[in-house]
């Protein structure tokens, strides 16, 4: 069996939807199913994924943003690569490839899934395209393509501007993590970690904010950023009047889950989201989450119990959250270990790539792995 696999863009290691289709590849390869890529434009994401041993097509051409042009030329490239390669399934990811791979994959009379992550039609005034995002996914919906979203809020959404329940699936998404047992309290100021990209759909203003009354407020602590983007500079510019050492901006890692078993909390600041996988990360690394109550993540933080869910845009609330683990810093171990068992019940890795496995007919229904 062959799969082949396509996300927009490739300029990028650290997105959630990245890590994904590795993982989901890595599963289907595991599984005995041939596996091939098709990644816009020509990033580090390629390179990565031809490292691990996998064909890789680069879709030079494709834009994430509208583009009549190029996006004509990528679908007829698209149409192409699935003549050529002949897959039994196509698996597209996020939005721009999402909606040129189903019309291609109708074309060409293959089944195919797409996977959004994170509604690209999310009525936010940060998300400027949000508009033409809803018109076309409702015309979209007429193709034959299913939509696997990785939480409740995007099937929601998506039944709420009329796409049929029938097109329509849930998997949630899921993660590796690790802790680690000899980790304990010190008197060293509280940890907080966070890994996004610098792009429009993180709110990193609001949690300058925050950490700008925490300061003012004398509350020790350190944050720990870990991301890349298009915006980094101006990130960079937010924090840059705060003492030494208080905001440290750690570039890309390959072994996030090892940093986050050193920290306390994990923090997550934003204006849209799906089911943030690295908040499913942190909590497979019993962390405690604080995160803006936005997409999906209220199906992943218990209010008060493992974390804090901070409404859009509020640095006041987000500072008062943090400020929670600062004045009593036995509730980041507590609120870790209501996360972890969560973590357990719903969302760990190998349940999620069962799913997708079966779903798609790479493994069988009721086989036993």
């Amino acid at each position: 069996m062959k799969v082949l696999i396509g996300m927009t863009r490739s300029d990028t290691i650290v997105s959630g939807s990245f890590k994904h289709i590795c993982q989901i590849g890595e599963k289907f390869r595991d599984e005995g199913a041939e596996v091939v890529y098709v990644l816009g434009g020509n990033g580090d994401a390629i390179t990565k994924l031809r490292s691990a041993g996998f064909k890789v097509h680069a879709l030079t051409n494709l834009k994430r943003d509208l583009s009549p042009l190029s996006d004509i030329w990528s679908l007829l490239k698209l149409i192409w690569l699935i003549t050529s390669e002949n897959p039994q399934v196509c698996s597209w990811h996020t939005a721009k490839i999402g909606a040129l791979g189903r019309i291609a994959a109708m074309l060409t009379f293959k089944r195919s899934y797409y996977v959004p992550h994170g509604v690209p039609f999310v009525n936010t005034p940060e998300n400027k395209g949000f508009k033409k995002y809803e018109r076309l996914e409702k015309l979209l919906s007429y193709l034959p393509s299913k939509i696997i979203g990785v939480c409740e809020f995007d099937k929601n959404e998506y039944l709420r501007i009329g796409v049929p329940d029938k097109k329509l699936l849930v998997i949630r998404n899921g993660m590796l993590g690790k802790f680690n047992d000899t980790w304990e309290l010190t008197d060293k100021p509280v940890n907080f970690i966070t890994a996004a990209r610098f792009e429009d759909q993180k709110d990193y203003t609001t949690l300058a904010h925050a950490c700008n009354s925490l300061l003012s407020q004398g509350k020790p602590f350190i944050l720990s950023i870990y991301g890349d983007g298009q915006y980094e500079a101006k990130v960079k510019q937010l924090f840059a009047h705060f003492p030494v050492g208080v905001i440290n901006f750690c570039g890309v890692v390959d072994n996030f889950a090892e940093k986050l078993t050193q920290a306390d909390v994990f923090i997550l600041s934003s204006f849209w989201e799906g089911l943030p996988r690295s908040i499913i990360e942190a909590m497979a690394c019993k962390k405690a989450v604080v995160a803006s109550d936005v997409g999906g993540c209220s199906e992943l933080i218990i209010e008060g119990e493992s974390g804090y869910l901070i409404p859009i845009r509020d640095a006041s609330t987000m500072a008062i959250a943090m400020g929670k683990y600062i004045n009593n810093k036995v509730k980041t171990v507590s609120h870790g270990d209501v996360a972890y068992k969560l973590y357990k019940q719903k969302y760990s890795l190998p349940v999620m790539l069962e799913s997708y496995a079966k779903q798609y007919g790479v493994i069988k229904s009721g086989a036993n792995n």
